[in-house]
Formats: C-alpha cells, sequence, structure tokens
C-alpha cells in the first residue's frame, strides 16, 4: 500500500472513531446509571426481606401465645365449670 492508501485508512478509522465516541460515552453512562440502580434496588430488596423474615418470626411468637392463651383459658373455664 502506498502512503497515501494508509493516510485514507487512517483518516477513515479516526472518523469513524470520533463519530462513534460520543455515543459510545453516553452508553456508557447510561450503563453507570442502570448499575447504581440495581445496586440501589438490591440493597431495597435485602432490607426487606429481612423485614420481611422478623415480621414472620414474630407473627409466628404471637401465634405461640395466642395457642398456649387458648390453653390456659380452656383450663380456667374447666376449673370454674368444676366449682360451680
Amino acid at each position: 500500500m502506498t502512503p497515501h492508501d494508509w493516510i485514507s485508512v487512517v483518516s477513515i478509522a479516526v472518523s469513524a472513531l470520533l463519530a462513534l465516541a460520543p455515543w459510545m460515552f453516553m452508553v456508557h453512562a447510561k450503563l453507570a446509571v442502570i448499575a447504581s440502580r440495581m445496586v440501589d434496588l438490591s440493597e431495597k430488596v435485602d432490607h426487606l426481606a429481612e423485614t420481611a423474615e422478623r415480621l414472620w418470626t414474630q407473627s409466628a411468637q404471637h401465634e405461640a401465645r395466642l395457642e398456649t392463651y387458648e390453653v390456659e383459658l380452656g383450663h380456667v373455664a374447666e376449673r370454674l365449670r368444676e366449682i360451680a
């Protein structure tokens, strides 16, 4: 290839690079925003999962207490029937 051909090839490559560079930076910026939002959403989901687990545990504890109270009330009712 002659020097003139090399200059043409290099100038076309540089022109293509300069034409694509702003688009590549825009895509990179959008991907960075998407990645940061995904991190935020992941943290929120983790927090919600922990909260849900804590609430299910509390619900199970309250249900167990209610069952215990029902049994105790049953015993009290039986004693009242025996006394009456």
